[in-house]
């Protein structure tokens, strides 16, 4: 795959979380000093948004409270210390919150704000009109089969990995489908703006 189309695939390429490493690596700077900026500095900087209100943070909660790490961190801000785990999300979502904002200011906490704290492709309401195609349902297949139909050309000319111009949507509806789940949980920011550009157009649909 070329290095432009490396760039616009999306999942697996170089535009995922690259402002990690780079921040970490100590690539970004606010002073002639070469200060590390913080957390919020580098989010800013790179076009991240910031998860803001508690519809959104209850969803992050309830998504990703299996994980261990993320529930022990939550639970640092719980009242008492109560473990949230079992908590449907009215809790945790201020728990959540708390620990967002906690990060901000530091200088090494970059990776665990862009896990949990920010918004991905999919958390973007879409225009007016338009909705997420199903992943499930009676018309699921029906509805990726003309998702690819359409958007096939354009993925193999980006080099889209196993896709090609000539591949009938009976083989080409499964690898639209993956390619769609895994680039809508791809944050939102300035390196995966050609990519959330072509999440919406391809993995979306009218009504």
């Amino acid at each position: 795959m070329s290095k432009l189309a490396l760039g616009l695939a999306g999942a697996g390429g170089a535009t995922g979380l690259g402002a990690v490493g780079a921040y970490q690596a100590g690539l970004f700077s606010s002073t002639e000093e070469d200060k590390p900026l913080t957390v919020k500095e580098v989010l800013s900087k790179e076009g991240y948004e910031l998860a803001k209100d508690d519809a959104q943070f209850k969803t992050f909660f309830t998504e990703f409270k299996t994980d261990d790490g993320f529930i022990k961190e939550v639970n640092k801000h719980s009242d008492n210390n109560e473990d949230l785990k079992s908590d449907n999300g009215e809790k945790g979502k201020l728990a959540l919150k708390a620990l967002c904002s906690s990060y901000l200011e530091t200088k090494d906490n970059l990776d665990k704000a862009v896990k949990w704290c920010v918004l991905r492709i999919q958390d973007k309401p879409l225009s007016s009109g338009k909705n997420w195609i199903p992943t499930n349902g009676n018309n699921e297949e029906t509805e990726w089969k003309s998702a690819f139909e359409t958007a096939k050309t354009e993925m193999a000319r980006l080099g889209i990995e196993g896709i090609t111009a000539e591949m009938n949507s009976e083989t080409g509806h499964p690898k639209i489908k993956k390619w769609c789940l895994e680039n809508k949980k791809l944050p939102i920011n300035i390196k995966n703006q050609t990519v959330q550009n072509n999440v919406i157009s391809w993995c979306s649909k009218q009504g």
